[in-house]
């Protein structure tokens, strides 16, 4: 009988989130929430609940794995065995935590803005400022990244060793305004688009493991370049960095259909692609490319033309390279302006970013000043944006994982959809295994990233200290009326 009224209680719950019509007031062609009062109504969620599984496992596969691009220097650090074991072990103790952790609070916060929300209910306006700060800075260090994966694999096709800087410029243009007019139109494009990027970026890899895996030599999977001749410091780099960003999930809640269900099925799918994704590769080149010190970005199609005669599917995996950095692009874009979205839920930040087109129902403000901000920043240099961007990012996620624990403390008898099982003993393991990988990433990083983020804590204090001065700042609950039965 209790199961019988928890389970008539969610569905009613998901009723009222995808059947509530909202007043709205006009502004210039674009549409405000007002709620039923002339305040900020802070417990709705405007946006369309237009989403299913397949968008959003695509949307968050292209966001962590990728086709596997960017996984080379695994390889070239340590072998082929200290690879294959990496990313057989490691997304339990990092992945999985920030898996789970999405697919609960995902679930029992179904609002855009994700993490920014979890870290307002557990630790208040301060913290989830930081992390919305945090989160919007690393956002435009990441996308400003793309560019240079661009020119990488265009170089492969075109056959330059490089591309120009006025290329790179042009082509960061052009995907960025693309995948702004993508997330304009909203998010149910973003995900049909990263559904068709997914299947593009993998089926060459595919087709090189069907091809390749059966004449390779299982021998040569466990090679190994030996404990002093790694370079441990890489390795350990590359699974961290190529094992992460499944919180940002959580910031597209809001428009994701049943998101209670939804989201257990979409994570735990893009797990599992990317875990397939990274291995395939591998065990197909290897046999063929043991020269490690090859082994850098942007390697996969050279190392395809060792597998297969000609170079068609190495062309084809180069140009899957072009697509999975615009996929990425896309998708961190839809991510971070729904973070920033959230800010302005929670009233961190003034309600007139939070303005929403009156076609498309999207947060065309805050999507607008992420690109912006990732246009400004793709003007500083790779290496340099690197470093930070896993520093701000490891910050971010502790703090995440951090509120995990301490909602399930102080706001244990909410109702979630999804919980994680086992108890508080469970969601401790989690907790401390990925903040020890969040220290282990931020161990990695040079003095230099690690100055540079401590200016941009001090500059997140001062601007929350100045918006709450000026009145910007005004206390909301997102916290779900309803209790467990």
């Amino acid at each position: 009988m209790e199961k019988n009224v928890e389970l008539t209680t969610i569905s009613n719950i998901h009723s009222v989130q995808d059947q509530a019509e909202e007043k709205t007031s006009s502004f210039e062609g674009l549409q405000f929430s007002s709620g039923q009062s002339e305040d900020w109504a802070v417990g709705e969620s405007i946006p369309k609940r237009n989403v299913g599984v397949w968008q959003l496992a695509s949307l968050v596969y292209l966001l962590t794995a990728g086709g596997g691009y960017g996984l080379e220097p695994l390889v070239g650090a340590a072998g082929p065995l200290p690879a294959i074991i990496g990313i057989l072990i490691f997304p339990w103790i990092w992945s999985v935590p920030q898996a789970l952790m999405t697919a609960e609070l995902s679930t029992m916060f179904p609002k855009d803005g994700g993490f920014v929300l979890w870290v307002y209910e557990a630790f208040g306006s301060f913290c989830s400022f930081q992390v919305g700060w945090w989160t919007f800075v690393d956002s435009l260090v990441d996308n400003a990244l793309l560019p240079r994966l661009f020119s990488d694999y265009l170089s492969v096709i075109i056959g330059n060793n490089s591309i120009s800087r006025w290329w790179t410029t042009l082509g960061g243009i052009v995907i960025l305004s693309f995948c702004t007019a993508l997330n304009v139109i909203g998010l149910h494009m973003v995900g049909w688009a990263s559904v068709l990027f997914t299947i593009f970026v993998c089926f060459p890899f595919l087709l090189l493991a069907l091809m390749g895996i059966p004449r390779a030599s299982p021998q040569v999977w466990l090679s190994f370049r030996g404990w002093k001749q790694s370079h441990w410091r890489l390795y350990f780099a590359s699974l961290l960095w190529n094992l992460c960003g499944y919180d940002s999930a959580g910031t597209c809640a809001g428009e994701v259909r049943n998101a209670s269900k939804t989201y257990p099925k979409a994570i735990l799918l893009s797990c599992a692609m990317g875990i397939v994704s990274f291995l395939l590769p591998i065990l197909s080149t290897v046999t063929y490319n043991q020269n490690w010190e090859l082994w850098t970005d942007a390697f996969w199609p050279r190392a395809c033309n060792q597998v297969v005669d000609g170079r068609w599917l190495g062309y084809w995996i180069a140009l899957g390279g072009i697509i999975s950095s615009v996929g990425m692009l896309n998708s961190l874009l839809a991510t971070s302006s729904r973070a920033l979205y959230g800010m302005v839920i929670c009233g961190l930040l003034p309600k007139h970013l939070g303005y929403l087109h009156s076609m498309y129902a999207t947060p065309i403000f805050c999507i607008l000043l992420v690109s912006l901000g990732t246009a400004f920043c793709s003007i500083f240099s790779f290496e340099s944006l690197l470093q930070v961007d896993s520093v701000l990012y490891s910050l971010k996620l502790a703090l995440e994982l951090c509120s995990f624990i301490g909602l399930r403390y102080s706001q244990g008898h909410l109702l979630r959809p999804f919980r994680v099982a086992g108890g508080k003993k469970v969601v401790w393991l989690l907790v401390v295994s990925g903040l020890f990988c969040c220290c282990g990433m931020i161990m990695l990083s040079n003095w230099v990233a690690a100055m540079t983020c401590v200016v941009m804590i001090v500059l997140g204090i001062v601007l929350y200290l100045t918006f709450q001065k000026l009145g910007c700042i005004m206390m909301h609950s997102v916290v779900p009326t309803t209790t467990t039965v």
